[in-house]
């Protein structure tokens, strides 16, 4: 009897082991083992059923219905408390994982679902991604940018410069303006920076715009270096001046001759107060084509684009500047402009791409 007994409680001893190991390997120890979310919950407290948490808050329990201690069998057969296992990374009852970004913020905005739906379910719950907010797709880089700003990085290649400066020749007081018998200059035009040049250059009282007239000083000094001597014989003309010399012409040579060597009133460029005609202080040549023959004309002819002006007539361009050759009468351009074209042509009009001008209009 007594041997009856004893194996009685020996099978007895064994279903209350494998019922305490049971026990210990809990949904919480074996769901981290298979790398899922944790749900630690309680039959005892609805808050803590999966879906619930936000539902309902934790009920007040008393004695009859707070969850009993867990105890496991030892060795010799008796009972004994289950210590706790600490897990860092177990969520407490009830609480909700962290959420981190934007993308977090939104997932808990969400209705939580009802118990029914997750009570349904007998799979352990999915494993929740990170939360952390990611840039969305699709997304232009370059959006807000100036597109004049950037490289082209599709091919590479940097982005385009911008075209050189068209030089103004429409302007009176640009100093690129054309003026000829096509492109007259308004009859009360009077530049508004005229100075008197040196008495030195001139023996008369003549006036130029500032940046020509400082540009002829430094002309006249370096041809002075260079032993040649130059004077100014006539600088800016009013229209009302350049009137009375067109008709004094025509009264002496008549309309035709006078057109190829003089210009009407509006159409001189001396008008613009950008013009020299110039002349050694002997006066041998004078308003004569055997000036570009002489070493002062030909010293012009070399050198007067360094310093921003050009022959504005030159040999054998009649049918496009409308006038005859005059090696003695210079323009000032600027030094960019006026060594573009005398590196060209030679001529302005060519060189500013405009239509020849051999006569007025009708």
């Amino acid at each position: 009897m007594s041997r009856t007994t004893r194996v009685t409680i020996t099978a007895s001893a064994v279903t209350l082991l494998c019922l305490g190991a049971s026990l210990s390997a809990s949904p919480q120890v074996i769901a981290e083992t298979l790398g899922r979310e944790v749900h630690t919950f309680s039959p005892l407290d609805p808050s803590t059923y999966p879906g619930r948490a936000e539902q309902e808050p934790p009920r007040a329990l008393d004695a009859s219905t707070a969850p009993r201690q867990q105890s496991t069998m030892s060795p010799d057969g008796t009972w004994m408390p289950k210590q706790p296992t600490e897990d860092a990374d177990a969520t407490a009852p009830g609480a909700q994982p962290p959420v981190f970004g934007i993308a977090g913020a939104e997932a808990s905005a969400q209705p939580p679902q009802t118990p029914s739906t997750q009570a349904d379910s007998h799979e352990p719950a999915a494993p929740q991604t990170s939360d952390v907010a990611s840039a969305p797709e699709n997304v232009d880089e370059d959006a807000g940018l100036d597109p004049t700003d950037q490289d082209d990085t599709e091919t590479g290649q940097p982005a385009e410069e911008d075209d050189p400066v068209v030089p103004d020749v429409d302007t009176p007081e640009s100093v690129t303006v054309i003026v000829n018998k096509l492109r007259p200059l308004p009859e009360d035009f009077v530049p508004e920076d005229l100075v008197e040049l040196p008495a030195e250059f001139s023996q008369d009282t003549v006036e130029l715009r500032e940046e020509a007239a400082e540009a002829t000083e430094k002309l006249f000094a370096a041809a002075h270096e260079d032993g040649i001597d130059l004077t100014v014989i006539s600088a800016y003309r009013s229209f009302e001046y350049q009137q009375e010399l067109y008709e004094g012409y025509t009264a002496q040579h008549g309309t035709d001759r006078t057109n190829e060597m003089s210009a009407r009133p509006g159409h001189s460029e001396h008008q613009t107060g950008l013009a020299i005609d110039v002349d050694t202080p002997d006066g041998a040549h004078t308003l004569q084509q055997s000036f570009g023959e002489t070493q002062a004309g030909q010293w012009l002819a070399e050198h007067a684009d360094t310093y921003g002006f050009v022959i504005r007539y030159p040999q054998g361009a009649h049918e496009v500047t409308g006038f005859q050759y005059e090696p003695w009468h210079l323009r000032y351009f600027g030094e960019d402009y006026a060594q573009q074209i005398m590196e060209g042509s030679g001529v302005a009009e060519t060189e500013f791409d405009l239509d020849p001008a051999p006569d007025y209009a009708p």
